[in-house]
């Protein structure tokens, strides 16, 4: 077990203010894009920085075959857990072979290193040496912030100029990541400054090691939402691997005990490094000590980018096609079917998708295009592991599920230069998305109905049962652009001003037929938590995800913790975190995937955070309850949603002693209920239908 599982783990925060100024001109002319030049850093005042101080530098002991560098943005994922401590801690025990690679690490952009060897208030380059709690100071770089191109170039620079003998360079890039859009990185000690992609490119187009022809063997990324399509043409001029993961990093990032492998001495190939790399990783989570995290982590052959971009834009062209002659809502569709990642909530998620999964939706409608970029990604995929359906090592940016940030994303999309075929098409289908309603959405009473005589549903993920089916006749103009759906069961707790209802579950179990009939079947079950110890209590669970035969649920509960004298923690007092809970054929009652610190959400930042957290025994748990007050008209009919009263609080609390996990309990059939449909069409508007049962 690595060291890092005993690091106290908590609430990780990165402040990051909206990118773009929401503006709806996506242009995408060399003109407005905010372009690069390799002038835009002057190397002769670099050169002149390192002839100055050229003395106050420690050149690092002897020569070996690779030379890994790590760029170790440390932010709050240092200064409140000493994650990078416990990672470089785990290179130092790893055992790699010295002769055979180096490692120099990059250290900055946190308030606080838990260890004491490395100094907060600099940006400094270090040695590890293997089999040691040493790391040797090779030099204080002239930069300061790590956001700063000009400070990864200056790290980059100085291991190239102090090591040009090596034969294979790599290089992991550790900290925060928010793919295609958000960038890299966030530099604590300056408002989490964070690396774009345009960013990324200046500071290694600038170096000498670029600039001497050199390449790095593989660049990997630490860091959630990497792993993508975008960020491969990035680095294609600059590797010949990328190594990263399409989904979001859980609990402790990568497992350097993998670098014993690298080191053997056999191969320092990419391929090579990436199999050793992700295989190590899948290990670590597949056996990892607290829930059932999700992952992905992938190794890309660099040289095939260009072949796949060719090929996704020859398929972009002719789907284009299709949405300028009104099929708008079947790719619409054929989008919100394919798995996409860094899923946070219902409301926030990153619209980077599967673009293999992508390629096989849209081979529906194209089968020829869409399968030669599938085959072009398999040449590209060199090797891939993950425990998610759907995910098969690299992604895409496409903008549908999270309507709220879309406009200004696209925006700042458009200027990571990644393909103007593509970016035009992002704007016509952005222009629709956020244009005039297709349709109308309205019903009639008689169009909804209850059916309480309906046997179990055939399809239905876990065992959540049945209590019958709701349904509602749809309109054919509604059909066609009908997306998904979830229906709500609200449940009677307490006789407030009428009455007060908690939503207990929301589920998509859905299904539109030929007539334009959309169904569901009504859950007869509902969560609650559970420790070892016998504690219980109820609690909200919202479904953020489903695929083929899974679900995935979250619940939100504000957790206090205790310092060691064991009176609760100020600093760590009611604290909102996300419990993720998986449910499949195997796990058909739930099973916790992940605890998730869901500050960021209350603090308005955007980039996620790269972990899962642990629940200190004795912390208090109060799950939290989505309750209304709902209104009736006087015919005894349901009121419309808005017109319902907020009326949240908490449920029943406990003290966490033992093991946290979920359970099924049946929902009273007796109990007065109301059902909600939310119904979200193609253009991600959404429509509520209820009735009170």
């Amino acid at each position: 077990m690595k060291k890092k599982i005993g690091v106290l783990l908590t609430v990780a925060v990165l402040c990051l203010s909206l990118f773009g100024c929401g503006s709806t001109d996506y242009g995408n002319t060399k003109e407005t894009k905010r372009k690069f030049t390799n002038n835009s850093y002057d190397k002769t005042k670099l050169a002149e920085c390192f002839e100055e101080n050229y003395n106050n530098y420690m050149v690092a002991t002897g020569q070996a075959s690779e030379l890994m560098l790590v760029y170790m943005i440390g932010s709050n994922l240092e200064s409140e857990s000493g994650l990078a401590s416990a990672d470089i801690e785990e290179m130092q025990n790893s055992g790699f072979l010295s002769d055979n690679l180096k490692i120099l690490i990059c250290t900055g952009g946190t308030n606080y290193w838990w260890n004491d060897d490395i100094d907060p208030d600099e940006v400094a380059v270090y040695e590890v040496v293997s089999g040691t709690e040493e790391i040797n100071k090779l030099t204080v770089l002239n930069g300061d912030n790590m956001a700063d191109t000009a400070t990864l170039t200056e790290f980059l620079d100085y291991a190239y100029d102090n090591n040009k003998n090596a034969n294979y360079y790599s290089l992991v890039l550790w900290n925060h990541g928010g793919g295609a859009v958000l960038g890299y990185g966030g530099d604590e000690r300056y408002d989490y400054d964070s690396l774009s992609l345009n960013d990324m490119d200046e500071a290694f187009a600038n170096s000498h090691f670029i600039s001497e022809g050199k390449k790095f063997e593989w660049v990997g990324f630490d860091a959630c939402l990497m792993g993508m399509i975008e960020i491969a043409e990035l680095f294609e001029p600059y590797s010949n691997y990328l190594i990263a993961s399409e989904e979001l990093i859980p609990g402790d990032g990568w497992d350097y005990t993998c670098l014993s492998e690298i080191s053997d001495g056999t191969d320092f190939t990419g391929a090579t490094a990436g199999r050793a790399i992700i295989d190590k990783y899948a290990s670590y989570y597949d056996n990892y000590f607290w829930g059932r995290p999700e992952y992905t982590l992938s190794c890309l052959d660099l040289s095939q980018t260009t072949d796949v971009i060719t090929n996704f834009e020859t398929l972009i062209d002719v789907t284009e096609n299709d949405l300028l002659n009104g099929e708008y809502s079947q790719i619409a569709r054929q989008r919100g079917n394919t798995k996409g990642f860094g899923i946070i909530d219902e409301e926030l998620c990153y619209d980077t998708v599967d673009l293999y999964n992508l390629a096989e939706n849209m081979s529906e409608t194209h089968s020829g295009e869409a399968g030669a970029l599938i085959n072009s990604l398999n040449n590209l995929i060199v090797y891939e592991r993950d425990n998610v359906v759907n995910a098969h090592g690299v992604a895409i940016y496409f903008p549908y599920n999270n309507k709220l940030y879309a406009e200004d994303w696209v925006s700042e999309y458009s200027m990571c230069d990644f393909s103007d075929t593509y970016m035009r098409f992002v704007q016509n289908f952005t222009e629709t998305f956020y244009g005039a309603p297709l349709t109308e959405w309205d019903f009639d009473e008689e169009d909804v109905s209850i059916d309480y005589e309906t046997g179990e549903a055939s399809e239905v993920v876990g065992d959540i049962g049945s209590l019958g089916n709701f349904s509602i006749q749809l309109t054919s103009d509604q059909a066609a652009n009908f997306a998904r759906a979830k229906l709500q069961i609200w449940e009677i707790i307490e006789n407030v001003d009428g009455g007060a209802y908690a939503l207990w579950i929301n589920s998509s179990d859905v299904n539109l037929d030929d007539n334009g009939v959309l169904s569901s079947m009504i859950a007869n079950k509902r969560f609650v938590l559970k420790d070892t110890s016998g504690n219980q209590t109820d609690c909200c669970a919202l479904e953020i995800e489903r695929g083929d035969g899974y679900a995935i649920y979250s619940v939100k509960v504000m957790v206090s913790f205790k310092d060691d004298n064991g009176d609760y923690d100020m600093d760590r007092y009611f604290c909102p975190y996300n419990i993720y809970i998986r449910v499949d054929d195997e796990n058909p009652n739930g099973v916790i995937s992940g605890i998730y610190s869901a500050e960021e959400e209350e603090d308005g930042n955007l980039i996620p955070n790269k972990r899962s957290d642990v629940l200190d025994q004795d912390c208090l748990i109060q799950p939290y309850m989505f309750g209304r007050v709902i209104k009736f008209n006087d015919d005894g009919t349901v009121a419309p949603f808005d017109e319902w009263e907020l009326s949240s609080g908490l449920f029943r609390e406990f003290n966490l002693n033992g093991e946290l996990y979920v359970d099924m309990v049946d929902i009273d059939p007796d109990v007065e209920k109301v059902y909600v449909y939310n119904i979200v069409d193609t253009q991600g508007n959404t429509y509520m239908v209820n009735v009170r049962n």
